[in-house]
């Protein structure tokens, strides 16, 4: 990989759908979207998942980046963690918070619900035994779908960075 390149394979335009469909939501593009230009017809509905799970959910926005971060270093996804450890505090995780998520489970820091998606990204991401009790306890039907939906995409999205080796973007390497 050059020293220009963005990931394993050559640099395309990203397509103006893919342009003006961040536009609307006040983004700029990425390393992924322009490792993703490659295939536009694929890249589009990987925008509206991704656009939908960030500004259509339900569950709320910090616990979505918990079980984003979760992922992220459960799939040892660099790039995810460099994008969302940021977005967590933005999101109102604390600082504290943020530094214990990968060791939750003696960290006192976190809430129920928070624990709850904690131990629901390690049955997503690393096969441990689904809670049950705990995801009904703290989750309707409608939430459990979301972050099942949120957890999955960010397990793909760390497979297709680490396949298409993307680099992390340059401004989050200062």
């Amino acid at each position: 990989m050059d020293s220009g390149s963005i990931s394993r394979l050559p640099v395309t335009p990203l397509p103006s759908s893919a342009s003006r469909r961040l536009a609307a939501v006040g983004r700029d593009p990425i390393n992924l979207h322009r490792a993703l230009a490659h295939a536009p017809a694929l890249l589009a509905p990987v925008l509206d998942l991704i656009h939908a799970l960030r500004f259509d959910a339900t569950v709320s926005r910090s616990l979505r980046e918990l079980m984003i971060c979760r992922i992220g270093q459960l799939e040892g996804s660099e790039y995810e963690l460099a994008h969302h450890l940021p977005m967590a505090e933005e999101s109102g995780l604390d600082a504290e918070q943020v530094a214990s998520i990968a060791e939750w489970q003696r960290a006192g820091c976190f809430s129920e619900p928070q624990r709850a998606v904690l131990g629901y990204a390690e049955h997503l991401g690393a096969g441990a035994e689904r809670d049950d009790e705990a995801l009904d306890k703290c989750f309707g039907p409608v939430e459990q779908t979301e972050l099942t939906v949120t957890g999955a995409t960010y397990i793909a999205l760390a497979r297709m960075l680490r396949a298409l080796d993307v680099r992390i973007d340059e401004p989050l390497l200062r």
